[in-house]
């Protein structure tokens, strides 16, 4: 089973590198992207993501108040940030990890093994 992930990110070259490493990996497909969180939440409700890789700081809304809004039943969350301090917020809003940026391989793998099905 592929898992369905959103890549959402102020910065074109965040999503690239996201995306890059996630294409070596057969069982993740990207199926979208968001520069802002308005339109994440509306290629979340359009798309139906497994799993989100969401930045924190973006225009608009930020990735915080996107998880906060989402409903149950929502895609996994898995924060790609350069900032630590929100870390204790992500995971109150029930945040599956929590990477820092740069992300590397190692971190990216770790993360996804907590949303793949066993």
């Amino acid at each position: 089973m592929s898992l369905r992930a959103l890549l959402v990110d102020d910065e074109a070259p965040a999503r690239d590198r996201l995306r890059q490493i996630l294409s070596e990996r057969a069982d993740v497909t990207v199926v979208g992207e968001a520069e802002d969180g308005v339109q994440a939440l509306e290629r979340i409700q359009d798309l139906a993501p497994d799993v989100v890789f969401l930045d924190i700081q973006m225009p608009g809304c930020s990735g915080l108040e996107v998880a906060a809004s989402l409903e149950a039943g929502r895609p996994a969350i898995i924060f790609c940030t350069a900032f630590d301090q929100h870390a204790v917020d992500a995971f109150e809003l029930k945040a599956v990890d929590y990477l820092l940026k740069p992300v590397t391989r190692a971190r990216l793998e770790a993360a996804l093994a907590r949303v793949s099905p066993a």
